[in-house]
């Protein structure tokens, strides 16, 4: 098996994303995967910055049984030997999710369905097949992105959303274990896959700056 593990970042690198890059680099290591660092706007260029993940689709990594896109805030655990590689699932289907998916077959009927896989942007793992498959509804007129294409509206998770609706892919089977994405702020962080560090300190609040919370995962020698 031949692996690849992705990030995306449009911009300039903050002191976060460098450590979540150093961090994920290792663990690819770890797993026996290549790592690509994916920067500016390849995949359309008129779209936001987190659109760009879809560009994990292209025909460019097909030499690649399974690709990873994970979010640039993503960290592995510092006991963390399990290879998600080998774990089924495809994405996140959390209460977030589960919500904006609702809302997205509400708001764009024609473009989704309550039975296609709505998967959190933070995390993707996706194989070849299915790679192809999600491939097969670009091109043409793609003006029903530019639904998504507002900052914190879909962005990449609506249009991986209705690839998903166009190829008839079912949410069955999909869903990645919740501990492959756990947010900062939940109980035992040490048992995640992933943490996803965020800017909240509990799940009800206050927040602070992420590189706060990722130095008190590190005080606890969690990271």
């Amino acid at each position: 098996m031949k692996n690849l593990i992705m990030q995306h970042f449009d911009g300039e690198l903050r002191d976060l994303d460098k450590l979540s890059i150093e961090n994920i680099q290792e663990y690819a290591k770890m797993v026996g995967a290549e790592y690509q660092l994916i920067r500016g706007k390849p995949f359309r260029k008129h779209l936001t910055s987190p659109c760009q993940k879809v560009y994990m689709l292209n025909e460019k990594w097909d030499e690649y049984d399974d690709v990873l896109m994970l979010d640039i805030d993503m960290f592995a655990p510092k006991n963390m030997n399990v290879n998600i590689f080998k774990q089924e699932g495809i994405g996140l289907y959390a209460d977030t999710q589960i919500s904006l998916h609702r809302r997205l077959t509400q708001n764009y009927p024609m473009q989704s369905g309550i039975d296609a896989p709505y998967w959190g942007g933070a995390i993707y793992k996706l194989d070849r097949k299915l790679r192809k498959k999600l491939r097969s509804g670009l091109g043409g007129n793609e003006s029903w992105m530019d639904k998504y294409n507002k900052p914190y509206h879909y962005e990449d998770e609506g249009i991986m959303h209705t690839l998903a609706w166009k190829a008839g892919i079912p949410i069955k089977g999909t869903i990645l274990d919740r501990r492959w994405c756990q947010c900062s702020f939940l109980p035992n962080p040490e048992k995640a896959g992933f943490i996803h560090v965020r800017t909240k300190v509990t799940p009800s609040g206050p927040k602070r700056e992420k590189i706060e919370n990722y130095n008190e995962l590190v005080s606890k020698n969690i990271l």
